[in-house]
């Protein structure tokens, strides 16, 4: 079963379906703005679910065969009714760029679209329950006659707007329409984006982006390769790199995974204003990065060692946990950014993990396929407790290895005169040894968190143990890739030997 909705309808009621982009062009068509004619279509996940179902994906030898006649039993599906009725009223329909007269048309490259997402989603995690839900919904235009095409946006450091034309030309006049349209549309979303365009008998807009994922694309007619080859000689690494966005502006275009430490960003002597700085950033970030994950940690606020914090301050102080769930809520219920996860900080028994995770239920935040609950593991009793921790219910953990080694070794990690005791990394290796290994059985992902992941010793022994991802400052972004690629091939080398 399908969902069709026409675009200028659409409310923030139905971002969980269709996708906070999309619904945008349904608010800015309300507010008067020349908005496309339009239908949304979510993906029929469950006819594709059961065309699947039927084949193996189980090797790579058979999966491309097997990916082929998928696609031709596919491309065997008529046309849902509901979809039919409403582009049997019109004669040209724009679907990503592309004309078509023909319903049936627009219907297969529907359908090829979404398989492409299937595609790469069966390549990396192979087939899952799952495969087929959270498909990107897609937009159907009504047009008649397109004189012109491009995207626009308002670049901040040339203090204009910036109109990439890809086919047609654009009169004088509508290039100052364009212009104005941009301003205007930003405005009224708060946060800048790329807007598509399209010239038939008036600017209409057709699509929005995020503004820095795609700046990229905007100075070249070409579309990206993503392939390896096209890419140069760029280093990437198998472990995944989340940049820790907490502070300074979100300007990487390129990035696995996003990391935000509400800590950080709240300052409980002006709560307003630094409430409403971490809801900006972390709607920012969910949709500049719409399919990277984006983890966010409750606020670990301390005082010092042996202080009340982490989970059992969030648990009693109610003006700091209320306002960080109210923000989670907002952002996946009203948004529809489900890409945004939860990291519970310094837990101090599996009682106050249960306890959190049932706040967390109560605003529906509960563990489901699109949203992972991670926690941090930041003291030595949640290493030894760890079985008990995954019985109770995780998706995923994050290693703050500062804090292991400073309970480890007794030392205080803030205190920059006492940095000399992370040199010594051996006890904390074989404390980890174990541990780590309980979590690749269980098929519970890792990521490691500190300025300690890039220490030599201990970048190695998380490569060997299969660390899933890291987080890094977005200064270190540049090199990291390479410093990770470097050890993996010092593992192989070891294990080749």
């Amino acid at each position: 079963m399908i969902e069709v909705l026409p675009i200028k309808l659409l409310s923030d009621q139905d971002a969980l379906i269709f996708g906070a982009l999309i619904v945008s062009l349904g608010k800015l068509h309300r507010t008067g703005v020349s908005v496309g004619n339009g239908v949304a279509v979510t993906a029929p996940n469950l006819h594709l679910k059961t065309v699947l179902e039927h084949y193996d994906f189980g090797s790579k030898e058979v999966f491309e065969q097997s990916l082929t006649l998928v696609k031709k039993e596919i491309a065997a599906i008529k046309v849902p009714e509901i979809l039919l009725k409403e582009l049997d009223k019109q004669k040209k329909f724009l679907l990503n760029g592309v004309v078509f007269k023909n319903p049936k048309d627009v219907w297969i490259n529907l359908l090829d679209n979404w398989l492409d997402q299937i595609k790469n989603r069966l390549w990396k995690d192979g087939f899952s329950k799952g495969v087929t839900e959270g498909l990107n919904p897609q937009t159907i235009f009504f047009i008649k006659e397109t004189e012109s095409f491009g995207e626009a946006f308002f670049d901040p450091l040339g203090d204009d707007t910036v109109i990439n034309i890809r086919g047609g030309k654009l009169h004088p006049n509508d290039l100052k329409k364009l212009h104005d349209l941009v301003n205007d549309c930003n405005k009224k979303l708060f946060i800048p984006h790329v807007y598509e365009w399209i010239l038939d008998g008036s600017i209409k807009l057709v699509g929005i982006k995020p503004y820095t994922s795609v700046i990229p694309d905007l100075y070249s007619n070409k579309l990206r390769d993503p392939s390896p080859a096209a890419q140069g000689d760029k280093s990437r690494s198998t472990v995944k790199v989340f940049l820790d966005f907490s502070t300074g502006l979100v300007v990487e275009r390129e990035v696995d995974g996003v990391y935000l430490s509400s800590e950080k960003m709240v300052d409980l002597n002006k709560p307003r204003e630094s409430f409403d700085n971490l809801l900006l950033r972390l709607i920012e970030s969910a949709e500049t990065f719409p399919q990277s994950p984006i983890l966010f940690k409750l606020a670990d606020k301390s005082e010092g060692m042996g202080k009340v914090r982490g989970s059992l301050r969030l648990l009693h102080q109610k003006s700091l946990f209320d306002p960080l769930i109210e923000a989670l809520s907002f952002v996946r219920h009203k948004k529809g950014l489900t890409n945004v996860h939860i990291v519970i900080p310094f837990v101090r028994g599996v009682s106050e993990l249960l306890q959190i995770k049932r706040e967390l239920a109560v605003k529906k935040l509960n563990r489901k396929n699109s949203l992972k609950i991670l926690m941090e593991l930041a003291i030595p009793e949640n290493v030894v407790n760890l079985e008990d921790y995954l019985i109770s219910g995780l998706d995923g953990v994050v290693l703050n290895l500062d804090e292991l080694i400073s309970h480890l070794n007794g030392f205080d990690h803030t205190e920059g005169e006492l940095n000399l005791y992370k040199n010594e990394v051996d006890g904390l290796i074989k404390f980890l040894e174990d541990p780590l290994k309980l979590l690749h059985k269980s098929k519970v992902p890792f990521i490691a968190y500190g300025s300690l992941t890039l220490n030599p010793k201990v970048l190695d022994f998380l490569i060997e143990k299969g660390v899933y991802g890291m987080v890094v400052e977005r200064y270190e972004a540049p090199s990291i890739h390479e410093l990770i690629r470097q050890a993996e091939k010092r593992m192989i080398l070891r294990k080749s030997q």
